[in-house]
């Protein structure tokens, strides 16, 4: 018996015509694609709110950061961040901030101190 060590690799294009091959996988496309999209609003608007809970101005909160305010500004409206930039952006809220993680029915929970170097 003779064992492949090679990977097997498919095209990006190859994954989703199998994806989309699949029966009813678009049959509420147009739901879950409104859903995402308010999901990413209250998601942009959650960071602004906890930085008002800290009584923080995004002025404050770049001089904390040693960024311009326009880039605060521009973080709380993206819609992807990396941990290095939340953790930078809660530490300068004063915020202690983890990660939730739910496997096979049990919670994890990581602190960012934890998943990001200082």
């Amino acid at each position: 018996m003779e064992i492949n060590f090679e990977p097997e690799f498919a095209s990006a294009d190859d994954i989703i015509a199998a994806l989309e091959s699949i029966p009813g996988i678009n049959d509420n496309l147009n739901e879950r694609i409104a859903a995402r999209e308010q999901m990413e609003r209250s998601y942009r608007t959650s960071l602004a709110a906890i930085r008002e809970v800290a009584a923080l101005t995004q002025n404050e909160v770049a001089q904390k950061m040693g960024v311009a305010q326009s880039a605060v500004s521009r973080l709380e409206r993206r819609d992807d961040w990396l941990l290095s930039t939340m953790k930078a952006y809660f530490d300068a809220l004063g915020a202690e901030a983890s990660l939730n993680i739910r496997i096979a029915g049990t919670n994890h929970t990581i602190r960012f101190d934890e998943l990001v170097a200082s």
